[in-house]
């Protein structure tokens, strides 16, 4: 739970998190081709709650708590998927957990998230690889954690979450040649713990969701062209602390279809039509 999530051409990496006992400083890959795993170096620093990025071929991890010292961290650190190890690089200006990462215009963007207790972030900073530094820009207009963020035609999108205050925070975007965030149209529900990724040229934010009491996963998708959300077929299965990735040109991308759902669908038909 609470771990970090990367690909690298068709390796899937997991990073970090915690097993209910204690922090890890462990990384898995899962190859998609092969369908095989394995266990690749480990952090220099056991983290959960951390952000997860990629740049240049790199996996970047950052940030996050750990338990043991009850320590909020802004360390952060690099993987080399050819070398296999992992190296320190300077530490965010901020001690941050539950804040959300995205690559963008070859620099990775570090947002929001909470250190101490009852003290959400809104500030935004970006690491440029060949400086090896960290600076601040424009902040978002709300506190939030727990939510997402993803790159989206030129511009940082900061997606559901929470704050202290308010679990309905509005969505917003922000362009970094102007340094600035704006509102965009909300989205068609509100949701922590959520996750965003672009495909076929459309954000997609997957999350859970509580309606009167009965939990499940939700998916919405955002057309910036027409400037709306659409509700999307949800997921058959319903999932909470969920990681999502996409991987581009997989050539077995058919063997993780779900092969049931024909099935499945006939059994929600019926138990509809018992209600």
């Amino acid at each position: 739970m609470n771990h970090g999530t990367a690909v690298v051409d068709f390796d899937i990496y997991v990073i970090g998190g915690h097993d209910d006992w204690k922090d890890l400083d462990s990384c898995l890959c899962f190859n998609a081709v092969t369908k095989t795993c394995r266990e690749v170096a480990p952090m220099n620093e056991r983290r959960r709650s951390l952000s997860v990025a990629v740049l240049r071929g790199a996996v970047y991890a950052m940030g996050g708590h750990e338990c043991e010292h009850r320590e909020d961290l802004r360390t952060a650190e690099r993987y080399d998927c050819k070398t296999n190890q992992w190296s320190w690089i300077a530490p965010m200006n901020t001690e941050r957990r539950c804040a959300s990462a995205a690559a963008l215009n070859d620099k990775i963007y570090v947002a929001g998230g909470h250190v101490s207790l009852f003290n959400s972030l809104n500030s935004v900073e970006v690491y440029d690889p060949d400086t090896d530094r960290w600076t601040f820009v424009a902040p978002m207009h709300s506190e939030r954690e727990d939510f997402t963020c993803v790159a989206f035609h030129g511009c940082l999108y900061a997606l559901g979450g929470r704050n202290w205050t308010s679990d309905a925070l509005s969505t917003e975007k922000y362009d970094p040649t102007e340094d600035t965030w704006t509102e965009v149209p909300a989205m068609n529900f509100y949701s922590d713990y959520l996750n965003a990724e672009v495909f076929d040229d459309t954000i997609f934010v997957i999350s859970r969701y509580s309606d009167k009491g009965h939990f499940g996963s939700r998916v919405a998708c955002f057309n910036d062209k027409e400037n709306r959300w659409y509700q999307a077929a949800n997921m058959n299965v319903r999932r909470s602390f969920l990681s999502t990735c996409v991987i581009k040109n997989l050539p077995n991308a058919r063997d993780y279809a779900y092969k049931h759902r024909d099935k499945l669908m006939e059994e929600k038909c019926k138990k509809k039509m018992a209600e």
